[in-house]
Protein backbone atom coordinates (compact mmCIF):
# COMPACT_ATOMS: atom_id res chain seq x y z
CA UNK A 1 0.00 0.00 0.00
CA UNK A 2 2.87 2.25 1.17
CA UNK A 3 4.54 1.69 -2.47
CA UNK A 4 1.68 2.52 -4.29
CA UNK A 5 0.68 5.82 -2.96
CA UNK A 6 4.43 6.91 -3.14
CA UNK A 7 4.18 5.43 -6.70
CA UNK A 8 0.48 7.96 -6.92
CA UNK A 9 2.49 10.71 -5.43
CA UNK A 10 5.44 10.68 -7.33
CA UNK A 11 3.30 10.82 -10.55
CA UNK A 12 1.14 13.44 -9.14
CA UNK A 13 4.63 15.89 -8.62
CA UNK A 14 5.35 14.89 -11.96
CA UNK A 15 2.21 15.62 -13.89
CA UNK A 16 2.31 18.65 -12.16
CA UNK A 17 5.75 20.05 -13.20
CA UNK A 18 5.79 18.70 -16.94
CA UNK A 19 3.10 21.45 -17.16
CA UNK A 20 5.77 24.54 -17.63
CA UNK A 21 7.87 24.11 -20.59
CA UNK A 22 11.47 25.39 -20.00
CA UNK A 23 12.15 29.15 -20.57
CA UNK A 24 14.76 30.05 -23.49
CA UNK A 25 17.20 32.41 -22.77
CA UNK A 26 17.11 35.91 -23.84
CA UNK A 27 19.16 36.65 -26.64
CA UNK A 28 22.13 38.92 -25.95
CA UNK A 29 23.81 41.43 -27.84
CA UNK A 30 26.94 42.95 -27.46
CA UNK A 31 27.19 47.22 -26.95
CA UNK A 32 28.16 48.47 -30.48
CA UNK A 33 31.72 49.61 -30.96
CA UNK A 34 29.76 52.76 -32.46
CA UNK A 35 28.39 53.36 -28.63
CA UNK A 36 31.23 51.48 -26.82
CA UNK A 37 33.66 54.00 -27.80
CA UNK A 38 31.85 57.15 -26.63
CA UNK A 39 30.92 55.55 -23.22
CA UNK A 40 34.90 55.18 -23.09
CA UNK A 41 36.25 58.43 -23.91
CA UNK A 42 33.40 59.56 -21.57
CA UNK A 43 34.92 58.14 -18.31
CA UNK A 44 38.15 59.46 -19.78
CA UNK A 45 36.75 62.45 -18.81
CA UNK A 46 34.73 61.80 -16.17
CA UNK A 47 38.07 60.32 -14.43
CA UNK A 48 40.06 63.92 -15.13
CA UNK A 49 41.68 62.13 -18.47
CA UNK A 50 41.74 63.69 -22.08
CA UNK A 51 41.10 61.18 -24.52
CA UNK A 52 42.40 60.76 -27.72
CA UNK A 53 42.24 59.68 -31.38
CA UNK A 54 43.30 55.44 -31.31
CA UNK A 55 46.01 54.45 -33.28
CA UNK A 56 47.43 50.60 -34.31
CA UNK A 57 49.98 49.13 -32.00
CA UNK A 58 52.31 46.47 -33.03
CA UNK A 59 52.38 42.87 -30.88
CA UNK A 60 55.15 40.60 -30.25
CA UNK A 61 54.08 38.37 -33.09
CA UNK A 62 53.95 41.70 -35.27
CA UNK A 63 50.34 41.67 -35.87
CA UNK A 64 48.85 44.91 -35.22
CA UNK A 65 45.64 45.71 -32.86
CA UNK A 66 43.47 49.15 -33.01
CA UNK A 67 43.56 51.24 -29.68
CA UNK A 68 40.26 52.61 -30.17
CA UNK A 69 40.98 55.01 -27.12
CA UNK A 70 44.24 56.73 -26.48
CA UNK A 71 45.35 58.55 -23.34
CA UNK A 72 46.40 62.22 -24.49
CA UNK A 73 50.17 62.81 -23.75
CA UNK A 74 50.42 58.83 -22.94
CA UNK A 75 50.94 55.54 -24.20
CA UNK A 76 48.15 53.56 -22.70
CA UNK A 77 44.56 53.03 -23.94
CA UNK A 78 41.47 51.20 -24.47
CA UNK A 79 41.10 48.51 -27.42
CA UNK A 80 37.08 47.26 -27.87
CA UNK A 81 37.90 43.83 -29.25
CA UNK A 82 34.53 42.65 -31.42
CA UNK A 83 34.14 39.22 -33.07
CA UNK A 84 35.85 40.89 -35.96
CA UNK A 85 38.92 41.92 -34.49
CA UNK A 86 39.11 38.60 -33.09
CA UNK A 87 39.42 36.77 -35.80
CA UNK A 88 42.69 39.03 -36.45
CA UNK A 89 44.36 37.72 -33.76
CA UNK A 90 45.93 34.63 -32.21
CA UNK A 91 44.46 33.87 -28.81
CA UNK A 92 47.48 31.79 -27.66
CA UNK A 93 49.98 34.37 -28.92
CA UNK A 94 48.41 37.88 -29.20
CA UNK A 95 45.96 37.83 -26.29
CA UNK A 96 46.36 37.12 -22.48
CA UNK A 97 44.54 34.55 -20.84
CA UNK A 98 40.76 36.21 -20.56
CA UNK A 99 38.47 35.41 -17.89
CA UNK A 100 34.95 36.97 -17.89
CA UNK A 101 34.83 38.79 -14.17
CA UNK A 102 38.48 38.12 -13.72
CA UNK A 103 41.42 40.24 -13.84
CA UNK A 104 40.96 43.11 -16.86
CA UNK A 105 43.23 41.53 -19.62
CA UNK A 106 46.22 44.17 -20.79
CA UNK A 107 48.75 43.62 -23.62
CA UNK A 108 52.36 45.22 -23.99
CA UNK A 109 52.99 46.57 -27.28
CA UNK A 110 56.56 45.89 -29.35
CA UNK A 111 58.93 47.37 -30.88
CA UNK A 112 58.38 51.26 -30.55
CA UNK A 113 55.81 50.35 -29.02
CA UNK A 114 57.23 48.49 -26.09
CA UNK A 115 56.05 50.53 -23.42
CA UNK A 116 52.38 51.00 -24.75
CA UNK A 117 50.31 49.33 -22.43
CA UNK A 118 46.68 48.14 -23.63
CA UNK A 119 43.46 47.14 -21.83
CA UNK A 120 41.57 45.02 -23.95
CA UNK A 121 37.60 45.07 -23.78
CA UNK A 122 36.57 41.93 -25.22
CA UNK A 123 32.55 42.98 -26.51
CA UNK A 124 30.96 38.93 -25.30
CA UNK A 125 31.73 41.01 -21.95
CA UNK A 126 29.21 43.80 -22.09
CA UNK A 127 26.60 41.89 -23.41
CA UNK A 128 22.25 43.15 -22.45
CA UNK A 129 19.18 41.78 -23.68
CA UNK A 130 17.15 45.15 -23.76
CA UNK A 131 13.75 44.70 -25.69
CA UNK A 132 13.66 41.02 -25.61
CA UNK A 133 11.17 38.89 -23.65
CA UNK A 134 9.25 39.97 -20.54
CA UNK A 135 12.01 39.08 -18.08
CA UNK A 136 15.56 40.83 -18.28
CA UNK A 137 18.87 39.69 -17.50
CA UNK A 138 21.26 42.35 -18.32
CA UNK A 139 19.77 45.69 -19.59
CA UNK A 140 21.96 47.97 -21.43
CA UNK A 141 22.07 50.25 -19.09
CA UNK A 142 23.70 47.40 -16.95
CA UNK A 143 26.33 46.99 -19.43
CA UNK A 144 27.31 50.01 -20.12
CA UNK A 145 27.85 50.36 -16.49
CA UNK A 146 30.14 47.17 -16.36
CA UNK A 147 32.15 48.92 -19.22
CA UNK A 148 32.78 52.27 -17.65
CA UNK A 149 33.89 50.56 -14.55
CA UNK A 150 36.16 48.61 -16.07
CA UNK A 151 37.82 51.48 -17.92
CA UNK A 152 37.99 53.57 -14.77
CA UNK A 153 39.26 50.52 -12.93
CA UNK A 154 42.17 50.36 -15.55
CA UNK A 155 42.78 54.28 -15.25
CA UNK A 156 43.00 53.75 -11.56
CA UNK A 157 45.97 51.48 -11.89
CA UNK A 158 47.48 53.26 -15.06
CA UNK A 159 47.61 56.21 -12.76
CA UNK A 160 48.53 54.37 -9.50
CA UNK A 161 51.61 52.40 -11.31
CA UNK A 162 52.41 55.70 -13.68
CA UNK A 163 52.29 54.50 -16.72
CA UNK A 164 53.96 56.36 -19.53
Amino acid sequence: MTSLATRSLALLFLTACAGQEAKQPNPMRSIDERRAIPIIAQTYQDFGQNPSEGREIRLASGKTIHVDVGTAGRKYGVAYLTTGDLAGLDPKIDLPPHTPGGDLPVVQGAGEDNDAVILLLFAPDYQYDDLAGEQHESTTITAEKKLARDVRDFLVQARARNLP
